[in-house]
């Protein structure tokens, strides 16, 4: 019998489990209720079946619209000469076509998603937060990340690639009424919609999208000024292992009080014990690659669009083939 491909929901999440084990994918304290409660709540799994045997999975999470984190691309080591991995990653890139998809693996796996079109992605950050949230030693000695701060050639010079970079407020923290909420009650989607605009240089936004994709989020942060909401930023989980955090914004005219680490603070609170990864655009590295952030180091990219010219895909992804010194010993 040849292997077939389902994406239903009656699953032996054993087996799915003893297939995440196999590929040393998995944190040591899951089970298989963590495995089920996070493929559930996974906005998309596959999974490649022997028969009545589970094989191999492969899990997403995405905002339905335009951004995708994909996970636990797993296969049992006996299966993995069949073509099952990649099978699974083009079905998770078929169903999210036209998004831009991202995934965190081990620098083992770094060549087959190269294989299939991926590429190193220069911006993506997980997210460490304050002191008492430490990126697990693990991952920091299987070469994760960079170090903080770490900046690839001529990056950050004149020009972010006419992306909009933040710049200080000419108000202090104490002069306005800061208050917030991690509540869409009596949200003005509007302002929402005009924020992100603001934030993220002007270009005018689908106010339908940014209203359905901050109601259809498993968690949203907002801070006000009085009445008047001036950041924002909202995430996609699984309610047990990733995270994927997206519209991390604050109005220009608030830029440079720490409201948008502390948006990100009170977001990640609600995530507590997940992976939390995010990608910037490259004129938003500078705000992330400090302290309480880690810049990927393992970090793949599928972009929406593969045939971006190379001028504008420079600012985004590594030349193809990309090693970094320790990864050709």
């Amino acid at each position: 019998m040849g292997i077939s491909y389902t994406d239903g929901r009656d699953v032996d999440f054993g087996q799915v489990l003893r297939v995440l084990s196999a590929s040393a994918d998995v944190r040591s304290d899951w089970d298989e209720e963590k495995t089920r409660t996070a493929f559930l709540n996974s906005s998309y799994a596959v999974y490649a079946r022997d028969g009545g045997r589970i094989a191999g999975t492969g899990r997403a999470l995405s905002d339905g619209r335009a951004w995708t984190l994909v996970t636990d691309v797993a296969v049992l080591p006996e299966y993995r000469r069949r073509g099952i991995g990649g099978e699974l990653l083009e079905r998770i890139r078929q169903r999210f076509r036209g998004h831009e998809l991202f995934a965190c693996t081990y620098r083992q796996a770094i060549p087959f998603f190269e294989e299939h079109g991926f590429r190193r992605s220069r911006n993506s950050f997980t997210y460490a937060g304050k002191a008492d949230r430490a990126i697990d030693g693990r991952l920091l000695a299987a070469g994760f990340f960079l170090p903080v701060g770490y900046r690839f050639e001529r990056e950050f010079g004149a020009s972010a690639g006419g992306f909009p970079r933040g710049r200080k407020s000419d108000l202090d923290r104490e002069s306005i009424r800061l208050a917030f909420s991690e509540t869409r009650d009596g949200l003005d989607y509007g302002r929402l919609n005009e924020l992100l605009s603001l934030a993220f240089g002007g270009r005018e936004r689908d106010a339908q999208v940014t209203r359905e994709t901050f109601e259809n989020s498993r968690y949203v942060e907002f801070a006000y000024d009085g009445p008047k909401l001036i950041g924002c930023a909202r995430a996609e989980s699984d309610g047990v292992s990733q995270g994927l955090i997206l519209n991390v914004a604050v109005d220009p005219g608030y830029q440079g009080l720490h409201i948008g680490q502390e948006v990100l603070d009170r977001l990640a609170a609600q995530m507590e014990g997940q992976n939390l990864f995010l990608n910037t655009h490259p004129g938003g590295v500078g705000f992330y690659n400090r302290e309480g952030f880690r810049r990927n180091k393992t970090a793949m990219l599928y972009p929406a669009h593969p045939d971006m010219p190379p001028e504008a895909a420079a600012g985004f992804v590594l030349p193809k083939g990309y090693r970094f010194a320790d990864e050709m010993i």
